[in-house]
């Protein structure tokens, strides 16, 4: 069972699971491909074979190097305030663009030493400006990427939550604070406190959970599984797409035909159907013995 107790809660820093590389992986050789294919038809004289061991050999050293860039986004989000990111992310970029360098050189020259290739490729103080330049934009879209799947973003800061015009405060006790509950976002293990858990939306074949800090983790697996796992701590079924946790619950205001608006503690607005009974008549026995 996912749920546990005791433990350590909280996401260690990671490199950003393995999703941005199914994106990086094809995009990296493609810009390779399309690079080699124009120095074919801009280069007369050129061996046939030399692009395509100058532009392959750098992208394999980019991909083997994509890890640099999601590690400082782990210990540096890019959030305010911007020095610390600054501050490790430009010697992060320098030391990217020195292995870019080196590993392209050993790539290359041990390319033509095993095929006995008339080529030597020889690493000077010029090349490594001239490639300083270009592996600063390929760092900056490498922390592109990886943001676009969340990793690097940080916690998003909430201000406090706005008052809803009529609705109806809902005190629910806690439950225990050493409930603990394992979210398996991709190849990262996520462990949580229950009590962090603000609400979880269906999205598509995915839940995604809405946590305290401002995360949205995604977990391969369904509502129904969630609800029978996390409706002992406190979790309730209040839409065929939701499951809100009591504790967070502010307030409820009627849309009328039996349905409910669910106002949560980061501000999220959830829906209460009529289609769930029992959800609304245990919020209202809250309501009452609070």
């Amino acid at each position: 069972m996912p749920v546990t107790n005791g433990g350590t809660s909280g996401e260690s820093a990671g490199l950003g699971g393995f999703r941005p590389y199914l994106v990086l992986v094809p995009l990296t050789l493609l810009f390779a491909l399309v690079n080699t294919m124009s120095a074919w038809e801009d280069r007369d004289g050129w061996p046939f074979w030399l692009p395509i061991l100058t532009e392959f050999s750098s992208a394999v050293s980019i991909l083997c190097l994509c890890w640099i860039p999601a590690w400082a986004l782990g210990r540096a989000p890019l959030v305010p305030p911007w020095g610390w990111a600054l501050a490790l992310h430009l010697p992060a970029a320098l030391l990217f663009s020195l292995l870019h360098s080196v590993g392209m050189a050993l790539l290359r020259n041990g390319t033509g030493l095993l095929l006995d290739l008339d080529y030597r490729f020889n690493l000077s103080a010029s090349v490594l400006i001239y490639e300083g330049r270009k592996d600063v934009m390929s760092y900056l879209l490498i922390c592109c990427i990886f943001l676009l799947f969340g990793h690097g973003r940080g916690a998003r800061a909430f201000q406090s939550t706005p008052q809803v015009e009529a609705a109806v405060t809902v005190p629910v006790s806690a439950p225990p604070p050493a409930a603990q509950f394992d979210i398996r976002d991709g190849a990262r293990l996520l462990r949580v406190a229950v009590a962090e858990i603000v609400a979880v939306r269906s999205a598509g074949n995915y839940a995604e959970f809405l946590l305290t800090d401002g995360r949205r983790p995604l977990m391969r697996a369904t509502l129904t599984q969630l609800t029978e796992e996390l409706s002992a701590h406190g979790l309730l079924r209040t839409h065929r797409s939701w499951l809100i946790h009591q504790i967070h619950v502010r307030g409820l205001e009627p849309e009328g035909s039996g349905d409910y608006e669910i106002t949560l503690s980061d501000g999220t607005k959830a829906p209460l159907s009529r289609r769930f009974p029992d959800a609304l008549e245990c919020l209202r026995k809250a309501t009452v013995s609070g």
